[in-house]
């Protein structure tokens, strides 16, 4: 089920706070995050069992989040987000004693703040996948000839070879 238009506007306003790294690098916005609260955030991979693959451990002088330690960096990256995002929107992490246990981590979020952090954490993914284009000058200029409707035919290569006769020289049709 797709995020309310509120959890969506909250997130999106939490998201432009955030420093995401380009190019991406989900280690080091854990180190920015970590070097805006005053505490240290340590990543710990983990094997984990019962669906839960991640989760953010609050000890007294610095934070851990513990990921699926066999994910691949993709998937880590969606698991740490995750975490990253409970960290952000101030949620409260588990103890230490949430670690006592290897066969299972702690997942006693909300079901509310569970969608907060999801969808933050789809945000910043977005965000850090999609950084602004940057289209070098000679594909500007092909792009706007183009666009002013002039035919493939009609460009000509530097010794006036139109495009119909530059094809002989690539090999036969298939």
């Amino acid at each position: 089920m797709p995020p309310s238009r509120a959890v969506l506007a909250e997130c999106s306003s939490a998201l432009e706070g955030l420093a995401i790294p380009d190019p991406w690098d989900v280690v080091a916005l854990v180190e920015w995050l970590g070097q805006q609260r005053g505490r240290p955030i340590i990543l710990i991979p983990w094997p984990t069992a019962g669906g839960v693959t991640g989760c953010w451990v609050a000890a007294a002088h610095q934070d851990y989040i513990v990921y699926e330690r066999t994910a691949t960096p993709l998937h880590r990256s969606v698991i740490v987000c995750h975490e990253v995002a409970h960290i952000w929107l101030g949620h409260r992490g588990h103890s230490t004693t949430a670690l006592a246990h290897e066969s299972a981590l702690p997942h006693d979020y909300r079901d509310d703040e569970e969608i907060r952090a999801e969808t933050l954490a789809e945000l910043i993914l977005e965000k850090a996948a999609l950084p602004a284009p940057k289209v070098p000058a000679d594909v500007l200029r092909v792009m706007k000839t183009l666009d002013q409707g002039v035919t493939v035919d009609s460009l000509a290569d530097q010794r006036g070879v139109s495009a119909r006769r530059r094809r002989r020289w690539l090999g036969p049709r298939t």
